[in-house]
């Protein structure tokens, strides 16, 4: 609702340290729909000492990624930022500044911290008037593990449509990357990391008995041990390519519009940016039975495959089986899907979820 005249305008912050991933920018252009009567500005910090100088600017105070503020490899500068950000959190609350957060993962991907990380989990659960989730059966996991159901609010994950550049045709990406046309190409595309799966994905295709297939894994390794892992299970398979490099914006479009399908064989996943990145260029995915991606491939596989087990045989299986889907179909229904979830849409959905934290609900 559009503020009467003279009426303040609701203060949000939204604050992440996340830089690559347009996620947050997208929800605060969403957000700044005159109509909503919000005023909202985007901060990369979190502090007792930021907090203090912030407390009477703000109304609403909407974190992402919590973990990222106090997950460092020295143990001491962990400890002091943990202590620093919990405080932070605590005197907002005091101050009357309304605590929202979004919970984009459950676990830390790369597992650092463990203990820190899940204690400042279940204080953010406490100390927050809302908590934002993208899908239900995470809700479900809150509810079930965590004992929070008070204030959970199931909001999708918005579409990037638009959120980078995506004119090539599939002839022209393919040229680009060495691809014959009638070559099917399964994708990896993103950060490297090992709780993804991608050991597994290549000895899983290792045992696709096709020569027309080809695997691209392209993004940036953070663990050189694992980028070794991966180097040497892909040499033994010529059809193999990876590009272990972090991947530029404009060029995410090469590989999104070369590939059949997006593979995501992660071990355990709360929300997947990258599968509505692969929806929003109109790429099905093949993923694991877990979390988020029942939901994402649809009840009738409308939108990729699922598989069950992890012994890799049933990964190998979906990938044969993807080959015979109709993915004309699929990639209509992942259109249709991305354009569903428009961030003009969210962010209203946003917007009600900062006025019913003022009413505890």
């Amino acid at each position: 609702m559009t503020p009467a005249p003279g009426e303040r305008r609701t203060r949000v912050v939204i604050v992440s340290r996340v830089k690559r991933n347009p996620y947050v920018q997208l929800l605060a252009e969403g957000l700044r729909q005159p109509e909503l009567g919000l005023d909202v500005r985007l901060e990369d910090n979190l502090s007792v000492g930021w907090v203090w100088a912030q407390r009477c600017a703000i109304d609403v105070l909407h974190l992402h990624w919590l973990e990222l503020f106090f997950t460092f490899p020295s143990l001491g500068r962990s400890l002091k930022r943990w202590i620093s950000v919990m405080l932070g959190l605590w005197l907002a609350r005091k101050s009357g500044v309304r605590l929202v957060y979004t919970l984009h993962n459950l676990e830390q991907h790369e597992g650092r911290r463990p203990r820190l990380t899940r204690w400042g989990l279940r204080l953010m659960l406490r100390l927050a008037d809302a908590i934002h989730v993208h899908d239900a059966e995470t809700a479900a996991v809150l509810a079930r593990e965590w004992r929070r159901a008070r204030g959970v609010h199931v909001i999708a994950h918005g579409n990037y449509v638009g959120a980078y550049p995506n004119t090539l045709t599939r002839a022209q990406a393919r040229a680009q990357l060495g691809l014959s046309d009638d070559a099917f190409v399964y994708l990896s595309l993103g950060r490297v990391r090992p709780y993804k799966g991608l050991d597994e994905l290549i000895a899983a295709f290792g045992r696709l008995p096709v020569a027309d297939a080809t695997l691209l894994i392209a993004g940036e390794v953070q663990d050189p041990g694992y980028e070794r892992v991966l180097q040497q299970l892909a040499a033994a398979d010529r059809r193999v390519q990876l590009a272990l490099a972090f991947v530029p914006e404009k060029a995410l479009q090469v590989y999104l519009n070369a590939c059949d399908v997006a593979v995501l064989p992660y071990r355990h996943v709360t929300t997947s940016g990258a599968a509505h990145l692969a929806f929003s260029f109109e790429v099905p995915i093949v993923a694991p039975r877990l979390g988020c991606f029942v939901e994402l491939v649809g009840p009738r596989s409308e939108r990729g495959l699922l598989y069950d087990d992890d012994t890799g045989a049933d990964l190998t299986e979906a990938l044969a089986r993807v080959r015979d889907a109709d993915l004309a179909a699929m990639r209509q229904a992942c259109a249709a899907y991305a354009q569903a979830h428009d961030w003009q849409v969210i962010a209203r959905q946003h917007a009600a979820m900062y006025a019913r934290s003022w009413r505890g609900a």
